[in-house]
């Protein structure tokens, strides 16, 4: 048998470098903050990713905290990473992700710096370098981009199998009328998607729970998520409306980004299967929302 050309082996080799490198799309080192625990994957797509509850380090010199929750959120990191690959090879970009990778039983990212921290010096530099890498990074897209969007991703493990979109919106408040929240201005006003709900021109509870919101697109792909035009919180359902983290980084306050806390349940996230389908319907589904709400494309 005739041996092969070399130049057809070395566009073979290239070929099987491309290759290589589309199979593993989140191979690229992160930036890494001083103390070592905070992770920056950079990005270009209008859309930062953090996830403040996964981290697995727990070195002796920094006390666990006495009061708050501790619970990992476990694989909400790895979800994380699912969702920047999804988006990248739907739109050829990246989002920005933030990781947290000091446990939480030494720190909460997502809780004001008081509680978050404990006093703990190295777990209160800890806390400021994540929520300066946050900032950094919506930065970076709102100097490229008019607007954007932030998503805290978190797991729960409540009985019912959805996503938990929070808005910073009471399960109360989501439980009124459409006519009550579109007339009701204060609502949106204290919202984590206070600038968006006064750009698009769908109404705000359209941006909230009807088709094109972020759980009426999720939904659509099969993925079961409340507020949705499926799925209502009832009086004795658990919900996550949110927290620290899309207070200080969404538009409630100011004029960053546009945000929402993702609570994930376990079926969505604790195999790698079930992390790739979920975040190929979330990728999805932000391109559509980017189009819709945004007047954006993503790809």
């Amino acid at each position: 048998m005739p041996r092969p050309s070399a130049p057809l082996v070395t566009l073979c080799l290239s070929l099987l470098a491309v290759v290589a490198a589309a199979a593993e799309p989140s191979a690229e080192a992160p930036r890494t903050s001083a103390s070592g625990f905070i992770r920056h994957w950079s990005g270009e797509l209008p859309v930062v990713l953090s996830v403040p509850h996964d981290g697995a380090a727990k070195p002796a010199d920094i006390p666990d905290r006495t009061r708050g929750v501790t619970v990992r959120d476990s694989y909400a990191a790895a979800l994380g990473h699912a969702l920047r690959d999804a988006l990248r090879e739907r739109c050829g970009a990246a989002p920005q992700l933030i990781v947290c990778e000091l446990s939480r039983k030494k720190v909460d990212c997502n809780r004001e710096i008081g509680e978050g921290a404990a006093g703990q010096p190295r777990a209160e530099q800890v806390w400021r370098e994540y929520h300066a890498a946050i900032d950094e990074a919506e930065a970076a897209v709102l100097a490229r981009s008019k607007h954007g969007l932030y998503l805290d991703i978190h797991s729960h493990g409540h009985p019912k199998p959805r996503i938990e979109i929070g808005y910073l919106v009471k399960a109360s408040k989501l439980r009124l009328s459409d006519e009550r929240l579109d007339s009701d201005k204060s609502v949106a006003a204290r919202s984590s998607i206070r600038w968006l709900s006064q750009r698009t021109p769908a109404k705000f509870s359209e941006l909230l729970r009807g088709e094109t919101s972020l759980g009426g697109l999720f939904a659509a792909r099969g993925v079961a998520a409340v507020p949705s035009p499926r799925e209502v919180v009832l009086l004795d359902d658990p919900y996550f409306n949110g927290a620290y983290d899309i207070e200080a980084h969404g538009s409630r306050d100011k004029s960053q980004l546009d945000a929402a806390q993702l609570e994930v349940p376990g079926p969505m996230r604790d195999t790698p299967a079930h992390r790739a389908a979920t975040a190929k319907a979330i990728a999805e589904s932000l391109e559509a929302y980017f189009v819709r709400h945004f007047g954006t494309k993503l790809r």
